[in-house]
């Protein structure tokens, strides 16, 4: 009797056990992606949802997907090598090229056409390397890795476009990314007379590109900063590309880019993608030739990844979903065997904004909202005559539920209105102050 008891606990039980192991995400290669062709690999990826999403690389191809990955049509061959690629929407995006003859693209039809941009002042970037989109009217990019370094801005969605000259802060520049439309950075190099002594730099405005600081500079020559990613809004990383053997270093942020530490990577390693969770400790760098390494502990340490060749783009889009790409597309999501019962938490489905609690309210009220994708978020409070009178958000935020806590001490009793704008969604509500 009590062997049988035994054995209907072990039945009972297990698929519980297999269903939670089976519900880790994890990285696995798309089998239906496309290659990244001669050009080794697919340069950049970007996703407006849980399922829509865009490639691009050397080969000047545009793939999208409109079902997470597992099927992809190319849409578009340009004219140049395509570095990089952004959406403010599932229409409105951009593609950056290495070619200064056919140096950008822009799309409103969700990247099944694609118009070449020209209206750039005399002074025209040479390449776009990197792009942040910050809303459809606020787009930044950053290039070249090569030379003639550039930033280009709009903040008109593209109807004209101001490009700055910065040759007085970097020798190259490669990615860039901003918090809004004033705060924001980019990396590359600062060099001597050549390329080959060039040190890895983090440049920052807090003024739109009109004044830029260097926050931290590399100690070695012959190094890039590569790539950027904040997975939270205080923490950030960026890549290092090294051009000789040896230790290899990465820098990091923990108070929004204000100051930077450098730190040790994998000896004799060629950097490139890197990408974190939300939570900071897990990480991953990817590069040329060489394998994806994983931390666990936030980079004190690293190992083999197991996934991933030649990995130039981590885009996360929460803490269990996300995308690579390298020589072809890999995507971290949980197990697709995951029994009933344990659905994939992936991103919200769509965008909401919920009424303040409690309301009434003296002295703190909170507002929830919940995000689809990667935006930037406005949450502002308005008086009854549509007056501004605070501004509770105003940054790029992560897809999921998010809580912004309010004060009465801010406003006099009275009705209020609250407005959400995050992309192309907005919602307003009404709030109640009592004193």
């Amino acid at each position: 009797m009590r062997r049988i008891l035994a054995l209907l606990i072990v039945a009972l039980t297990l698929p519980l056990s297999l269903a939670m192991a089976q519900g880790q995400p994890r990285w696995r290669l798309l089998a239906t992606s496309p290659s990244g062709g001669n050009a080794g690999r697919h340069d950049d990826i970007f996703f407006t949802s849980s399922t829509v999403g865009w490639v691009v690389n050397g080969e000047r191809k545009v793939y999208k997907t409109t079902n997470g990955g597992a099927t992809w049509q190319l849409k578009y061959t340009a004219a140049s090598y395509l570095r990089c690629v952004g959406f403010a929407d599932s229409l409105v995006g951009w593609a950056g090229s290495l070619d200064s003859n056919h140096v950008l693209y822009s799309t409103t039809d969700g990247g099944n056409t694609w118009t070449e941009v020209q209206n750039f002042p005399a002074l025209r970037p040479r390449g776009v390397c990197g792009l942040s989109v910050v809303s459809r009217q606020v787009v930044y990019g950053s290039g070249a890795y090569f030379g003639s370094p550039r930033a280009l801005k709009t903040t008109d969605g593209g109807a004209t476009w101001s490009v700055i000259d910065m040759r007085p802060y970097a020798s190259g520049l490669v990615d860039c990314f901003f918090f809004n439309q004033d705060s924001g950075f980019v990396v590359g190099s600062r060099g001597g007379v050549s390329s080959s002594m060039d040190t890895a730099i983090v440049l920052f405005t807090s003024n739109g590109g009109s004044t830029w600081v260097p926050k931290i500079v590399g100690l070695r020559s012959r190094e890039l900063s590569w790539k950027i990613t904040f997975p939270s809004s205080t923490i950030g990383y960026t890549s290092i590309e090294r051009f000789q053997t040896g230790q290899s270093f990465y820098f990091r942020t923990t108070d929004r880019g204000q100051t930077w530490h450098e730190r040790s990577f994998v000896a004799n390693q060629d950097e490139q993608g890197i990408g974190f969770t939300g939570d900071t400790s897990l990480g991953w760098i990817g590069g040329w030739g060489g394998s994806t390494y994983e931390t666990t502990n936030g980079g004190t340490s690293w190992h083999p990844a197991g996934f991933g060749a030649n990995v130039n783009r981590f885009r996360m889009l929460s803490d269990t979903l996300g995308y690579a790409v390298g020589e072809r597309v890999y995507k971290y999501s949980r197990d697709s065997t995951v029994s009933v019962g344990f659905d994939e938490p992936v991103i919200a489905s769509g965008f909401s904004l919920a009424q303040n609690y409690p309301n009434p309210f003296n002295p703190t009220s909170h507002i929830r909202y919940v995000l689809a994708r990667p935006v930037h978020v406005q949450l502002k409070v308005y008086d009854l005559l549509g007056r501004e009178v605070g501004t509770l958000v105003d940054e790029n935020q992560f897809p999921g539920d998010h809580a912004v806590e309010v004060g009465s001490e801010r406003f006099a009793s009275g009705v209020y209105v609250y407005r959400l704008v995050a992309g192309t969604y907005v919602s307003t509500k009404k709030m109640i102050v009592v004193k």
